[in-house]
């Protein structure tokens, strides 16, 4: 996982240890404690970058977590692969139809995605979206059509994280059922992705280099039509989920310096330059040499 580093200075109120850091980078701030220079050090998450891997977590995290999308989505619900969650989804559907097309649930109580995520709050949302668009005339609609879906999920759910799920490809035998359907158009399209989730904070999921062959294909034993996975191909997924979550920790850490070798790059107390131009920090001038 790509992280860039900004330093920002904060207080130390205890004993100091470790080795100096660059000065240089470090935002000066004129209300350190003496005795001790602290820096703390904030991580930046490359939005731009998927998500790496992590240690497994539990079924029991995907407990308030929603699989949100077209049919790629639904067969996390048909293989019951987190049966702890909800997957809002149906066969075809685009996202501008996700406020007006009645899909979830059964008979007079149908609803759209939206009204279903009205009517529940969850923690964490999994968007798994795009292919259903790959026949879009323009990709600039689709980006902002999908733009406009995360703003919208942000407001709807304001406590839940986003993740954004790449598409990942056909096989051979699926690119010749779908004729609209080319990696050149699947990389198109994750391009925009990687833009979208820069621009709005949202985490990349890619299991992609999970399912695919030398060609770049999805495997044709993790597919039973080409397009969709199937119970092996829906293994690596469980597993590639559940060791690739947004990091809820360690995203900083504290580093003291010794404060025998530290330099105090702390600004000035108000006054303190005129009193040191002066000679001496009570303000009574030295005696001027005249030898």
């Amino acid at each position: 996982m790509k992280k860039s580093l900004s330093l920002l200075l904060s207080f130390c109120l205890t004993g100091c240890a470790g080795q100096p850091v660059d000065s240089s980078a470090v935002l000066k701030e004129n209300t350190t404690p003496k005795g001790c220079l602290c820096y703390r050090t904030i991580t930046e998450f490359d939005y731009s970058q998927p998500l790496a891997e992590t240690a497994p977590v539990s079924d029991e995290f995907f407990s308030d977590t929603a699989f949100l999308g077209d049919s790629r989505a639904v067969g996390v619900f048909d293989y019951e692969v987190f049966p702890q969650s909800d997957v809002l989804a149906s066969i075809g559907l685009s996202i501008n139809q996700w406020q007006i097309k009645k899909v979830i649930g059964e008979g007079t109580e149908k609803q759209t995605v939206w009204e279903a995520l009205e009517n529940k709050p969850y923690r964490r949302l999994v968007l798994i979206v795009g292919y259903n668009e790959l026949g879009w005339e323009y990709s600039s609609v689709f980006k902002q059509k999908l733009g406009s879906l995360i703003d919208g999920l942000r407001e709807i759910q304001p406590d839940a994280v986003l993740l954004l799920q790449k598409i990942y490809p056909c096989s051979a035998k699926g690119y010749a059922r779908e004729k609209e359907v080319t990696p050149e158009r699947i990389a198109e399209y994750n391009a925009i992705f990687t833009e979208l989730a820069q621009e709005k904070r949202v985490y990349l999921l890619d299991p992609a280099p999970l399912f695919t062959d030398e060609n770049g294909d999805l495997r044709a034993e993790l597919t039973d039509d080409g397009v969709h996975l199937n119970t092996a191909g829906f293994k690596i997924y469980q597993d590639y989920i559940k060791t690739h979550v947004e990091e809820g920790s360690n995203n900083e850490k504290m580093e003291c310096i010794d404060p025998d070798s530290a330099v105090d790059h702390r600004l000035p107390e108000p006054g303190q330059a005129e009193r040191e131009e002066r000679g001496g920090s009570d303000g009574a001038a030295e005696p001027e040499s005249r030898s």
